[in-house]
């Protein structure tokens, strides 16, 4: 059964190619979002499971290996039009973006694309337009990561210029560490794209979330990460938080916006992680695309905005434009697994709600993040920051006593 008004698939908009899916739990509301614009082409290294149901066609192949996803999608034009490409992991970008130049389908400028993908590059432009950032210095050998280390100091963070594999920045706090970190960096970048390393910066985690409005890009939510311990030297999230009355807005509007403008970002959704420091903003890392399909419910649920269905559309060189309206907090919290990735039983995926605030999702099987495995998500609500917070951690306590006594 679809949960959408199936498109007609000969009608003029084509297929919109999707590269990569990840937990029904995770992604389905994406899916959804994505189908009602129009038919959809997923292409990702396994079969389509739970996703059929939003899909018109898919095609198996890794969204890593651009010839490979070249191949399949030639295939399919050959007989059915194309609208556009979306991807949300950062590492499909490469491949997305050949396709869009082979089909003619809508792009983004070459400037802002490569910008956005090679971080060393993001932080020369920003750097130039004067805009406060990490610092980022770029080293193709362990030498000059060495040397970069003396000139930002430690504790530090090395990181690929341009990753393949999400979650591999690596915290260093000397120069014991360097060495296995810089080799970590590296075979999780590019081939030929270096790694950078940049200062540890101190404050507040704050993602500034901008979508399409009639004067340009704006900011329309705020997240906040708390990083999880268990993953050190990994910075892999455990608790997101979106607020929409965000104490932090005033302060991360103007940096925003100027970091778009310095990579030359003029419409669609993207992404800008910082620190607010002592000093100010300071801006990590600018993604001219959505990456979290997750986040974008939350956005959704807490200030009426779908970014989600802003992405399909710009993706298909159409405006589609929300307007929101404020709603309060919602926030995510990541459930550990135990170790390697491995079916779970039908017991541990029946907890759907766990406080009157709170719900369980689980997936179908442990999901390998970074040095951890996740095997589902709490999602919380509440009228501003603290108050989800503190309904997230009494659900992430009640979550582990549910789950100890199971176990026993």
């Amino acid at each position: 059964m679809k949960t959408h008004a199936s498109p007609r698939e000969d009608g003029p908009a084509g297929h919109l190619v999707v590269l990569g899916s990840g937990p029904q739990a995770e992604w389905e509301y994406a899916m959804q979002r994505l189908a009602a614009g129009g038919p959809l082409l997923l292409i990702d290294e396994k079969p389509p499971t739970w996703e059929n149901r939003h899909l018109s066609e898919a095609r198996t192949a890794n969204p890593l290996d651009t010839a490979q996803v070249l191949d399949r999608v030639r295939e399919f034009a050959v007989t059915r039009p194309l609208a556009g490409v979306l991807n949300f992991h950062p590492a499909h970008t490469r491949t997305a973006n050949l396709i869009r130049q082979e089909f003619a389908l809508p792009r983004q400028s070459a400037v802002s694309l490569e910008s956005s993908t090679l971080r060393h590059l993001t932080t020369q432009l920003l750097t130039q337009a004067g805009v406060d950032n990490s610092g980022s210095i770029h080293a193709d050998s362990y030498d000059q990561a060495l040397e970069a280390a003396h000139q930002v100091g430690f504790p530090l963070v090395c990181k690929p210029a341009y990753p393949h594999t999400r979650y591999a920045a690596r915290l260093v706090t000397g120069t014991a560490e360097l060495a296995e970190a810089f080799v970590a960096a590296t075979a999780a970048t590019w081939t030929g794209t270096g790694t950078v390393v940049e200062p540890l910066l101190y404050g507040i985690e704050a993602t500034a979330y901008t979508g399409d409005a009639s004067s340009g890009p704006r900011v329309v939510a705020i997240s906040h990460t708390t990083f999880d311990p268990q993953a050190e030297p990994a910075l892999v999230p455990v608790e997101i938080v979106v607020d929409a009355n965000d104490v932090c807005a005033d302060a991360v509007e103007d940096t925003a916006r100027r970091a778009l403008a310095a990579l030359g970002h003029r419409s669609g959704p993207a992404q800008i992680r910082m620190r607010i420091t002592s000093s100010g903003p300071r801006v990590i890392s600018v993604t001219t695309h959505f990456t979290d399909p997750l986040l974008g419910m939350l956005i959704e649920q807490v200030t009426g905005i779908d970014l989600i269905s802003q992405a399909g559309h710009h993706a298909r060189g159409q405006t589609f434009l929300t307007d929101g309206s404020r709603l309060g907090a919602i926030a995510v919290r990541f459930l550990q697994g135990s170790g390697p990735a491995q079916p779970l039983q039908p017991s541990e995926t029946a907890q759907p709600q766990i406080t009157p605030y709170a719900t369980r999702q689980d997936y179908s099987v442990e999901r390998r993040v970074g040095p951890l495995s996740r095997i589902g998500h709490l999602l919380a609500s509440g009228t501003d920051y603290p108050q989800c917070i503190a309904r997230l951690r009494s659900a992430a306590r009640a979550a582990s006593m549910n789950r100890s006594f199971t176990e026993r």
